[in-house]
């Protein structure tokens, strides 16, 4: 087992702060977004922790990515009821286990 770069897919993660007793409303809300892959729900400062995921093939990705994610998060998550704030965390370098 190797470990590789991940390329042409990136992700971002977003820790969610929403309402109270609204956390599994919004993180169905969040579900129906295709860019979202993962949602979980968590204990502490944070409500919910959402899995961003794009494909950026081709592009200039770094700087795509960083505004691809700014507009995703400020457009939809922001948006949605009942989210009161957003921390988004983008990674610098991302690895995966291969076999």
């Amino acid at each position: 087992m190797g470990i590789e770069v991940m390329r042409g897919k990136y992700r971002a993660f977003v820790f969610i702060e929403v309402a109270p007793g609204k956390d599994r409303k919004v993180a169905k809300k969040l579900l129906k977004y295709n860019e979202i892959v993962e949602v979980h729900l968590i204990t502490g400062e944070y409500d919910i922790l959402a899995v961003l995921e794009f494909e950026l093939y081709g592009k200039l990705v770094f700087t795509s990515f960083q505004e691809t994610t700014s507009k995703f998060v400020l457009d939809k998550i922001r948006r949605l009821g009942f989210v009161q704030d957003t921390n988004t965390i983008i990674p610098s370098l991302s690895l995966s286990k291969v076999d």
